[in-house]
């Protein structure tokens, strides 16, 4: 006979722990134990930003008497301040924007009203109230803002044209032109001219985010960091769904350290989430045969799902410069700059980010942006006080590369690190991933506690990649 009053079912595990199934007594001291550190991970975020947010509190009020003596001084020896047009309000552009209202008069134009971390996005397929956290509006206190969409540029003149709201065209005059106008992508990881306001795209993503919830197997195509961090995402809130990555490498993330890939591929494996790799789709760039379905390998293998993301064929937003500066873009749309970072055949014109390829042919990355911005800034500085200007990389980090930092996370609770040759696997390199996104969401937001954080990060991993943890290229010179 079944008892008469039999014991409650067992409740539900959390998403991120439902994938460690099994019914024995090990595997669910698994389950627990993990769920422990899920928890103890939790709460040391929260407890560390809490932290965080007071000495941001004090900061600020610490910054009122500066921010009123500053309010007082001149522009660049002691002259009528010169104009810089900002386009693109992303790692490039925000960070020239902080830097420069000080001694410039500075405007912005973008085609949204906000910023939003493009690293984080992809948590927003599985989890759209994360918006909040990495986005805000585009600043303007210090600066002037334009939302528009650049459609042209006259050199001869120095004016940027600029389609707004209501489809008029508005010439914006300048005197240096910094452009940071970034790339576009497949599908909802970069917003469009038609989301341009926060509420747009809080819409957007819950659409995907029901899309996704609603579906039982998912297409990835496109083996890189997007890729991954993508699959991580959907394999840590919804372990029942099939995941497929396919690519036409034979690795994961073939451009990052060995000790990443490998750990990757096994994290991945673990949840078994299924690998074809080594196998390009059939058709050429950019007229694959993909479709809403799924895509065509060569040789005629087929793989479908309910979802279909494509991770791949990133492209520069160059075309509105093409009419104007056309001689200065290569054949893929990138705009080609020379040591200075200035514009091929202008001067005064600087290009930065996604958008710009120069000889270096670093990774496009965050932190890459980013340095190029330091250099954009360090030499408009020294061409109104006629100074040598500074060549990149070497200018701004001392040496012939930039150092190699990313974060490939895997959930939310695991991920891969790297700093040059050194590689930190598992949940620190989560927990650091975590606090770079939000000191970097703050510094966008202009907090003092966000801003001081990127000042001394930035030079101390200068100083430590030239002493201490060297480029692959100098450690190999040296042995």
């Amino acid at each position: 006979r079944p008892p008469a009053n039999p014991p409650p079912p067992r409740p539900a595990l959390p998403p991120y722990l439902a994938h460690r199934s099994g019914g024995t007594r090990a595997s669910h001291s698994l389950r627990l134990m993990s769920g422990v550190g899920s928890l103890l991970f939790d709460g040391t975020l929260l407890l560390l930003e809490g932290l965080l947010r007071v000495f941001d509190g004090a900061l600020r009020l610490a910054r009122l008497p500066v921010e009123a003596v500053a309010a007082m001084r001149p522009g660049v020896n002691g002259e009528q301040r010169k104009r810089v047009v900002i386009v693109g309000a992303s790692f490039a552009g925000l960070w020239c924007q902080r830097n420069l209202c000080r001694d410039f008069d500075v405007t912005v134009v973008d085609y949204k009203k906000y910023f939003e971390y493009t690293p984080g996005v992809l948590r927003l397929f599985v989890n759209y109230a994360h918006l909040r956290r990495i986005s805000g509006t585009i600043p303007s206190s210090r600066n002037r803002f334009i939302c528009g969409e650049a459609i042209g540029v006259e050199p001869e003149s120095n004016q940027l044209q600029v389609r707004v709201k209501d489809g008029t065209i508005r010439a914006v005059p300048y005197d240096y032109l910094l452009i940071g106008s970034g790339s576009t992508y497949s599908g909802s990881i970069k917003a469009t001219p038609k989301e341009q306001t926060l509420s747009h795209r809080r819409a957007t993503w819950k659409s995907e985010f029901e899309r996704l919830r609603r579906s039982s197997s998912v297409l990835i195509i496109g083996g890189g960091p997007v890729g991954v961090e993508l699959a991580g995402e959907i394999l840590t809130e919804y372990p029942e769904k099939k995941v497929v990555i396919t690519d036409r490498d034979a690795e994961l993330c073939s451009a990052f350290q060995s000790k990443t890939r490998s750990y990757i591929r096994g994290w991945l494996e673990k949840r078994k989430c299924e690998l074809v790799l080594g196998t390009p789709i059939e058709g050429k760039f950019p007229d694959f045969e993909i479709d809403a379905k799924g895509c065509t390998l060569r040789g005629g293998r087929r793989l479908e799902a309910d979802v279909v993301y494509k991770c791949m064929g990133m492209r520069p937003c160059t075309g509105w410069a093409r009419k104007a500066l056309g001689d200065a873009l290569d054949s893929r749309g990138f705009i080609r700059v020379n040591d200075n970072l200035q514009v091929v055949g202008h001067p005064n014109i600087l290009a930065m980010g996604d958008c710009m390829v120069h000889s270096s042919n670093e990774q496009k990355l965050g932190h890459t942006a980013e340095v190029n911005a330091h250099l954009v800034v360090d030499n408009l500085k020294r061409m109104e006080t006629n100074r040598p200007l500074l060549c990149y990389p070497h200018g701004v980090v001392g040496s012939k590369k930039t150092p190699k930092i990313y974060c490939i996370s895997l959930g939310k609770y695991d991920g891969s690190l790297g700093f040059n040759w050194l590689v930190v696997n598992g949940s620190i390199a989560a927990g650091l991933k975590w606090l770079l996104e939000w000191t970097k969401v703050m510094a966008c937001r202009e907090a003092p506690i966000g801003i001081l954080f990127w000042k001394i990060a930035d030079k101390m991993s200068n100083l430590i990649s030239r002493t201490l943890i060297k480029t692959v290229d100098s450690r190999n010179k040296r042995s």
